[in-house]
């Protein structure tokens, strides 16, 4: 017979959890208040538990940025299926602008931000991810208009995730239109 008292252990869903809530933490304080008693805290599994699936902050952080750019590349993706334009940088400017007042998507591109300014590493991997699923190769070789619309989307998901300027979704609407119109 079973034991009623023995929790049956889900080791996917633990480590999904705790990835949640790394970047439900970072995202509203700082990813140096990321601690694993932080996170033990909040889900209620114990720091071993969490040691378990993550040896170190470092680890759980190249997790969560990996898992958070593949998230991207599908939301990239959709939104160029979506709206039938799969021009690379003007998708991620309608998903920079559809996506602000998303709480996972802040939280995702919050992490990602914070990983980028705090270690070369990361700030090399949103390079190169960038790189290749929005400019399509080289920046050198973009052409202006393309360049132009991507400094935008960058812009505004620089704002959304510093939380400066706050641009109501219907002025980046109107930015939108008004590049797609030159």
């Amino acid at each position: 017979m079973e034991n009623p008292y023995k929790r049956k252990k889900d080791p996917e869903a633990s480590k999904q959890l705790i990835l949640n809530t790394a970047a439900e933490i970072g995202a509203t304080a700082d990813w140096h208040q990321v601690t694993f008693q932080a996170i033990a805290d909040k889900t209620g599994l114990s720091k071993g538990g969490i040691i378990h699936h993550f040896r170190n902050k470092e680890e759980l952080l190249e997790e969560l940025v990996l898992q958070s750019l593949v998230e991207l590349t599908e939301w990239i993706d959709e939104e160029k299926r979506t709206s039938g334009n799969d021009i690379a940088p003007i998708a991620f400017l309608r998903f920079v602008i559809k996506k602000s007042d998303d709480l996972h998507y802040r939280r995702t591109m919050k992490v990602i931000l914070q990983a980028a300014l705090i270690n070369e590493h990361y700030k090399k991997m949103w390079d190169n991810w960038f790189t290749q699923h929005i400019a399509g190769g080289s920046l050198a070789d973009l052409d202006t208009n393309t360049l132009i619309i991507m400094l935008v989307a960058d812009g505004l998901w620089y704002a959304d995730n510093l939380g400066v300027y706050n641009i109501t979704t219907q002025k980046k609407q109107q930015i939108l239109n008004k590049l797609l119109s030159l």
